[in-house]
């Protein structure tokens, strides 16, 4: 059974930024949701994929991931730097996948992560992983694996 995480009003974007990713550790796509401002503004941009905007489309590519192996996978968040003001916060961070039974150690993802304090508490409204510089480049025979 999937844990539910039920917070509606983050106080805190650090509150806004744990939720994300209990969600995406459980594949709780209504938790996730949760998390992300009620607008057509918003952005997700996953690894080496294209833009998504609004709330469909993110709503959408979550619904898809979770769909797959997601709710298996670990993560640990490191090298996390903030910027805020009164409005928003930038959550830049390194997530690190761990996904049980393989052996192959995973590159970690450069993230940035922006939540902006609505009426409703802090929501995320931007959410951009990418490769990092580190990883090795994909073999043309080789194509991309999207943890997220």
């Amino acid at each position: 059974m999937k844990k539910k995480f039920r917070l509606h009003v983050f106080p805190t974007p650090e509150d806004a930024e744990a939720a994300f990713y209990e969600a995406f550790e459980h594949g709780d796509l209504d938790a996730m949701m949760s998390v992300w401002a009620e607008s057509d503004d918003i952005v997700c941009i996953h690894p080496m994929a294209p833009r998504l905007q609004g709330r469909e489309a993110v709503m959408d590519s979550w619904r898809q991931i979770f769909a797959g192996e997601a709710d298996s996978v670990r993560m640990k968040i490191t090298d996390t730097r903030c910027f805020q003001d009164e409005l928003l916060s930038i959550h830049i961070v390194h997530e690190h996948f761990v996904v049980p039974g393989e052996a192959i150690q995973h590159a970690p993802l450069v993230v940035t992560n922006i939540y902006q304090l609505t009426e409703k508490g802090w929501r995320m409204i931007l959410h951009h992983a990418s490769p990092s510089p580190d990883t090795p480049p994909l073999s043309p025979d080789r194509t991309p694996t999207h943890l997220h």
